[in-house]
């Protein structure tokens, strides 16, 4: 069940049309507040356009994430052929482990090096990724959709903001959208320029009674305040309340 923050969504349309000087936003707010809800619902208003989803917190690293965006790109009908060989390339390259009964020198200088060369490796295909995805122009350009930005630790963080969103940012026709309970600010002019912030706030009473007559359940038709003092109006909780609701006498209320 969804009511529609209209605002946000018109302002996501707006985005995604090309019709507004923000090309990334950002949703701000607490747990339960709706963030994914809001996701979900700008994904599916725009069923045209090729939408990349990835949930954050499920990326242990940048490699996770840039894996979990090109299997949403082919799912999407998007040619990541590029990326695909380069990241095969990439994955076939001996690794090292060091045993933890004997340390050498030369092993750490070997693991050290390993590291770095991730480092640029990841590097290197970000860039590859940003490269293939900016080339779908008009129409066919990607609608990235991140979520759950707060549960990003570094340096992983660091990438997303100064290496992933600047270099999608960059790209003339790709939309971005982030949640999360906080949000990056863009230390990039370009990039902070493109960038608008929107916290989303608890639903009043009146949006309360909204999600009753959609839920439609007359015993609490008028009883939008009460269960508002209940939830606060957090969405989360609002839905639970309604989807767990049994006969109650809240006449009494």
């Amino acid at each position: 069940m969804h009511v529609d923050r209209s605002q946000q969504l018109d302002d996501a349309a707006r985005a995604i049309g090309g019709n507004s000087p923000h090309r990334a936003l950002f949703f701000a707010g607490e747990e339960g507040i709706g963030k994914t809800s809001l996701l979900d619902e700008v994904l599916r208003r725009h069923p045209d356009r090729a939408a990349l989803y990835v949930d954050l917190a499920t990326a242990f690293d940048e490699s996770d994430v840039l894996g979990a965006l090109s299997l949403e790109a082919s799912a999407r009908g998007l040619r990541m052929d590029s990326f695909r060989t380069l990241r095969q390339r990439y994955a076939e390259q001996p690794s090292v482990t060091i045993s933890d009964t004997e340390i050498k020198k030369s092993d750490v200088e070997i693991t050290v090096n390993a590291c770095r060369d991730r480092r640029l490796q990841n590097l290197v295909l970000t860039d590859e990724l940003v490269a293939t995805l900016a080339g779908h122009r008009g129409q066919d350009a990607p609608v990235i959709l991140l979520d759950s930005f707060e549960r990003c630790q570094s340096p992983m963080r660091e990438w997303l903001c100064g290496t992933l969103l600047r270099g999608l940012l960059a790209a003339p026709d790709v939309t971005v959208f982030l949640a999360g309970r906080s949000v990056p600010t863009l230390g990039h002019p370009q990039s902070a320029a493109l960038t608008r912030t929107l916290v989303l706030a608890p639903f009043d009473a009146a949006l309360v009674e909204e999600w009753i007559e959609l839920a439609g359940i007359e015993e609490l038709k008028g009883l939008g305040s009460v269960i508002y003092g209940g939830t606060a109006g957090l969405p989360a909780r609002i839905s639970e309340f309604l989807s767990n609701y049994s006969a109650v006498d809240w006449s009494a209320e």
